[in-house]
């Protein structure tokens, strides 16, 4: 039997950011079943972030704290 494993966000979205705690690791992921169609941009993405410090494309909706429970 062959089994099938991917991930997911809890919202489906991608992680795009920094690794919190760790501002010198970048995170990228939650992209199974559909990622493989952004994988250009996503790169794109990453490569500005560790080469610049930022990136011209919004990715606030990708952030990682948006998982974080708050006020």
């Amino acid at each position: 039997m062959v089994g099938c494993m991917f991930e997911n966000t809890p919202d489906g979205h991608f992680i795009i950011d920094r690794l919190p705690g760790l501002p010198q690791v970048l995170v990228a992921g939650g992209g199974s079943g559909h990622g493989f169609k952004f994988c250009p941009v996503i790169g794109e993405i990453l490569a500005e972030l560790a080469i610049d410090g930022e990136t011209r494309y919004d990715i606030g909706l990708f952030r990682i704290d948006r998982f974080s429970a708050g006020p």
